[in-house]
Formats: C-alpha cells, structure tokens, sequence
C-alpha cells in the first residue's frame, strides 16, 4: 500500500458487525442525509440520542461513526441506502434490549422533526424503522 492510497470504503464495519452506538449513528445519519441537508439541530437530536442511550460513549469514537456513516451513505444510490439502513435495524434490533428499541422511538421522531421540515423520505426510514423493530413512532407533520 502507498502513501496515497486510501481504504475509507473498507474502513467503514458492515451493519452486521456494528456495535450499538456505531447502528444507531448509522440510522441517525440516513435521516440528516435523506433530506439532503445536515443541520444543526438534526446533530443535536443525534448527540442527544447516543449520550441517552449510551451515557458512557466516548465522543471520538462515536464522531468517527459520524463521519464514517455520512461518507457510506453519501456514496449509495436509494435502493442501497434502504437495503443497508435495513441491516443497520436488523443490528439494532439484535443487539438492544426492549427496552432500549422502545426509547428509539421518540429519538428517531425528534431527529425528523428537529430541522422544522418532516420529508417523504425521513418518513420511508421511518416506517422501515417501525416495521424492523416493532415499534411505533409518532412524528408531528
């Protein structure tokens, strides 16, 4: 390998050997991206969502997984995004506790609502999400 080459598509885990925080980043960063625009407030309901849900993560590991998620998405066209979105709930669904899917609910209704604009697409991600983890979520049009 040179000094110049680059692994950055390699060095992002496929879904199925992703930790909790690493999915959930993933899931949140399909939504700041559906929309076309990562705003502020959809990395503030992210921020929020990974310090409730894992309180002791650490903040480089968990901007890494920010940034990793963004450049893996960024480079899929729809049918692949929703495929790999799919296996990020699927490892979701695997790896968290009932109670843990149930608080996702609300997490995920505040990301799409955070920027004032709910999207037809956020909502496609939304329904994914209700259907591979079983659960309800209320977003306010």
């Amino acid at each position: 390998m040179g000094f110049f080459s680059s692994k950055k598509k390699n060095d992002v885990n496929d879904p199925t050997n992703m930790s909790p925080l690493e999915a959930l980043t993933h899931l949140f960063a399909a939504f700041q991206i559906a929309d076309n625009i990562a705003s502020y407030e959809e990395k503030e309901s992210w921020i929020n969502a990974i310090t409730q849900l894992f309180p002791e993560h650490s903040e480089e590991r968990a901007e890494k997984f920010f940034s990793e998620a963004h450049d893996a998405l960024s480079l899929q066209n729809n049918d692949e995004r929703r495929s790999y979105i799919a296996e990020v709930l699927k490892r979701m669904k695997h790896l968290l506790s009932d109670e843990q899917i149930t608080s996702i609910g609300p997490l995920i209704a505040d990301i799409v609502e955070a920027d004032g604009i709910v999207m037809t697409s956020e909502m496609k991600i939304v329904a994914l999400s209700e259907e591979i983890l079983n659960i309800k979520i209320k977003v306010e049009d």
